[in-house]
């Protein structure tokens, strides 16, 4: 009986470094202040086509805390209490009842 060879798992070797050379090209490239104001402008023009996809870009990269701040804990967590009240019994005298027929 032969061993299966074991399963490669995690990003192919190199993949990190071309992501950081990438990121580092993109935050360098001389017309990234362009492409910002260019996107802010459309999120705010009403009569724009794409404002929803630039909202959007807007939003999905304001609301997170931000990767490159480390003051902040990104591991913070969320706790949600759930508590049950139980009904209370009210006692008193029935006036008049209705039939289903009715």
């Amino acid at each position: 009986m032969m061993s299966k060879p074991p399963v490669k798992r995690g990003r192919p070797a190199g993949m990190r470094a071309r992501q950081l050379e990438l990121k580092q090209t993109l935050l360098e490239h001389p017309d990234v202040p362009m492409v910002i104001e260019t996107v802010v402008r459309t999120a705010l023009d009403d009569t724009h086509k794409n404002q929803t996809v630039a909202q959007k870009i807007l939003m999905d990269r304001i609301l997170p805390i931000s990767t490159f701040d480390k003051k902040y804990d990104t591991k913070e967590k969320i706790t949600i209490n759930v508590s049950v009240i139980e009904p209370e019994t009210i006692k008193g005298e029935v006036i008049e009842q209705c039939s289903d027929d009715t």
